[in-house]
């Protein structure tokens, strides 16, 4: 196990489990609520699925652990379109935000976390 990786739980693993039933599987096409047909060895349910959900899962602890701080700060940052954000993709397909590009949006420097799912807005 590489450093600072911690090993799932049982437990968590069957939540992860139970979540990622509710979900669409990509490799095996079952629906949700269904099981997967080609799960894998050791597997109750396929690699994308279990992956997908345990992604939404992480995301949901998360969301759960700010403090109504935290929600109020990133409920009254200014919203900024999609196509501003992508912009600052890179060619590894990662993001480079500079300081400046913050400030110019009126965003706070440095970012508070879950600030980009909170300010990307649809183009109008």
């Amino acid at each position: 196990m590489s450093p600072g990786k911690r090993r799932t739980s049982p437990e968590d693993a069957q939540k992860i489990v139970a979540h990622a039933r509710e979900l669409p599987c990509q490799d095996c096409a079952a629906a949700p609520g269904e099981p997967c047909t080609r799960p894998g060895p050791g597997r109750n349910v396929c690699k994308s699925r279990y992956i997908a959900a345990a992604i939404e899962v992480k995301q949901a602890l998360r969301a759960a652990a700010r403090t109504l701080e935290q929600q109020a700060i990133l409920a009254n940052l200014p919203k900024v379109p999609k196509a501003e954000i992508e912009k600052c993709r890179t060619p590894a397909g990662g993001y480079a935000f500079t300081r400046a590009w913050f400030l110019e949006h009126g965003l706070p420097y440095p970012p508070v976390a879950g600030w980009r799912e909170a300010v990307e807005r649809e183009a109008e």
